[in-house]
């Protein structure tokens, strides 16, 4: 007779097994009825005696080393009689449930551990081991005897007798409640991300060796594919447009060695059908796969780069209007390189910036001396051309026969003496300004040809192909323009061209509240630096009184002369000779080696205001008419000079 055979999912061969589940007690049973069944041959008693005994001791023996291993390996395990009683139970079993061996033996699996709904699936599930039909696994929950439950999946066998019947059934079975509980935990979780991810507005994909893995369908709809599928294994780079693609590079290198988590990358991408949108992306490492992989973020951020550029645009200009009119705000007292704060110097700063808010055409007015060239560099550097050239002309030096070359230029070859090509005046203010200082002095032909250079072309002077000419054109002139048009010497369409903003500079006799402020700046210019020049009382009174003919010029001409040769002339008039009513301003000593220029400058203007107004009896309104100032300017310095 063999030993019965275990047969099932995994078919093996156990010798004396039976043994082994009834235990020890059961070894002299089997051992009598296999020698009443098995012919022994002749021998003596004390020889069959010695061969049972050391039988009895083989079975022992190897009973202990297979419940050893039964007891010390970590699956539970659970032999059942083929009525479904539990005839063995390991410790493994003991530990999970708390009940021992003894309190469980006999009993039936059903009637152990289990929640009622799990009864009536065990015992179908022990019919069909009866019947030779194993399922794969199946698993169920144990009521422990704290009152806990455990889940636990099992594995089952049998072992069948030499009848092919079920003599008993093995099931081997894992604690699997933790692994269960982080499953389900990690099932929720999962859900809610991809919930959350498939709800939210920004599109979101999974990045892994540059391919997408992963993309939601905001991801799909912002780049104009029909659904993620689509976008599956697709190298990402050729999402981003080619410029910003080494710079894109980088921001995911950088996010893998995680040095630009929560960084974010502004660029331009391109939609399925090459549209180009300005997107915001930032990234998260996370591990898919058992592999780094990166998880980015996109939005649209069109609207807001759009909006952004607008602000800079406008944040550009007013700081180019703060600069423009910063004269206004608290050094009304000079515009670029002018001086003065007089009414009339108020309203040539304010023309000289709505000028240079515009591209027009000015001509500057005013008598020699009176500034001109700086009027025109200040509308210049104030305008949109500022850091364009600027070419300053005069055209009363330039010979007749050569102020055609002089403007136009001229080509190698044109004429005799030109040696090799030449660039005019037009070409060197190109896309900057062109100041013409004394305009009256161009002939009319040439008037004709400047015309139509400012309106359209020119042609270089032995040159066949023209030139278009984008210059701002500034002129100046000393004379009446009009007088000019009416006596024949300026064409009216020239007049009309160039003068489309008029601005007159005042003569200096018609400012005199700005000649201290234009001493100041003189001696400022003319000192070593360290010791700040000052001029005597009568000296700053004889300037005053004085009409100044050739304007801030001579007054310029007169200072430096002063200073060098310490006499004050005017025009080759001594001081002796001063005008009658020149205003007689006492001393007031500071120092030992001359005045206080602000002393001197208090006193000056006090009496300079006292002697307005003695003449006009004290009439306020003349008194500022006289002074050149407004009757509230006149009010604010008698109060403050306590007059």
């Amino acid at each position: 007779m063999g030993w019965p055979t275990l047969v099932g999912p995994r078919s093996f061969r156990i010798g004396n097994v039976m043994a082994h589940i009834h235990g020890p007690k059961n070894l002299d049973k089997g051992l009598n009825s296999q020698t009443q069944t098995r012919r022994e041959p002749k021998q003596g008693p004390r020889m069959f005696a010695s061969d049972k005994h050391s039988r009895v001791k083989a079975l022992q023996k190897e009973h202990h080393f297979i419940s050893a291993v039964l007891d010390t390996i970590g699956a539970l395990l659970v032999v059942l009689d083929k009525e479904g009683r539990v005839v063995q139970f390991n410790r493994a079993c003991e530990e999970i449930s708390g009940y021992s061996f003894a309190e469980v033996r006999g009993r039936h699996i059903w009637d152990l551990f289990l929640i009622p709904e799990d009864v009536m699936p065990i015992k179908a599930i022990f019919e069909d081991i009866r019947e030779g039909q194993f399922p794969n696994r199946h698993e169920n929950h144990w009521i422990k005897k704290d009152g806990t439950r455990c889940l636990i999946a099992w594995s089952d066998t049998a072992l069948f007798d030499e009848k092919g019947t079920v003599e008993y059934g093995i099931w081997i079975g894992l604690d699997i409640t933790y692994r269960k509980e982080m499953e389900e935990a990690l099932r929720a979780s999962e859900e809610r991300y991809r919930a959350l991810i498939e709800n939210v507005k920004d599109g979101v994909a999974l990045i892994q060796d540059g391919k997408l893995v992963f993309a939601n369908d905001a991801f799909s709809t912002l780049f104009g594919y029909e659904g993620p599928e689509s976008l599956m294994g697709k190298q990402v780079i050729t999402l981003v447009d080619s410029h910003f693609e080494p710079g894109f590079k980088k921001f995911l290198d950088t996010a893998l060695d995680n040095k630009s988590w929560g960084v974010p990358f502004r660029g331009k991408c391109l939609t399925n059908e090459g549209q180009e949108f300005w997107a915001e992306k930032r990234t998260s490492v996370i591990s898919h796969k058992g592999d780094p992989a990166i998880l980015v973020t996109v939005r649209d951020i069109t609207e807001i780069m759009l909006w952004e550029l607008s602000i800079k645009q406008e944040a550009e200009y007013f700081r180019s209007e703060n600069v423009r009119l910063k004269s206004s705000i608290g050094e009304r007292y000079r515009l670029s390189h002018m001086i003065g704060k007089s009414p009339l110097m108020q309203a040539v700063y304010e023309l000289i910036l709505k000028a240079a808010a515009t591209d027009a055409n000015v001509i500057i007015l005013g008598k020699s001396g009176t500034g001109k060239e700086l009027a025109a560099k200040a509308i210049h550097e104030m305008s949109d051309r500022a850091d364009k050239p600027f070419v300053a002309v005069n055209c009363g030096a330039i010979p007749e026969n050569l102020i055609e070359s002089e403007f136009f230029g001229y080509k190698k070859g044109a004429f005799t003496g030109a040696h090799a090509n030449k660039h005019g005046y037009l070409c060197e203010a190109h896309t900057g300004t062109l100041f013409l200082d004394e305009v009256g002095d161009i002939g009319l032909s040439m008037q004709v040809k400047l015309l139509r250079a400012i309106e359209g072309d020119y042609m270089p002077v032995g040159d066949t192909k023209a030139r278009m000419a984008d210059v701002r054109i500034i002129t100046a002139t000393n004379k009446e323009p009009s007088e000019m048009v009416n006596q024949g010497l300026m064409r009216e369409d020239f007049f009309y061209r160039i003068s489309v903003i008029p601005i007159t500079l005042p003569p200096l006799k018609d400012r005199k509240a700005d000649i201290p402020l234009l001493v100041e700046h003189f001696l400022s210019q003319y000192g070593n630096g360290e010791n700040r020049l000052t001029l005597p009382t009568d000296v700053m009174n004889a300037l005053l009184n004085y009409d100044w003919p050739g304007n801030v010029r001579e007054l310029q001409n007169v200072l430096q002369r002063f200073l060098t040769v310490k006499s004050l002339d005017f025009m080759n008039i001594s001081a002796d000779t001063l005008p009658y009513d020149a205003v007689s301003v006492p001393d007031r000593k500071t120092r030992d080696d001359g005045l206080d220029f602000q002393a001197t400058l208090f006193d000056l203007e006090r009496n300079l205001i006292l002697s307005a107004l003695e003449r006009v009896r004290w009439n306020k309104s003349k008194a500022a008419s006289a002074l050149g100032i407004s009757r509230r300017s006149l009010f604010r310095r008698m109060k403050r000079l306590g007059v």
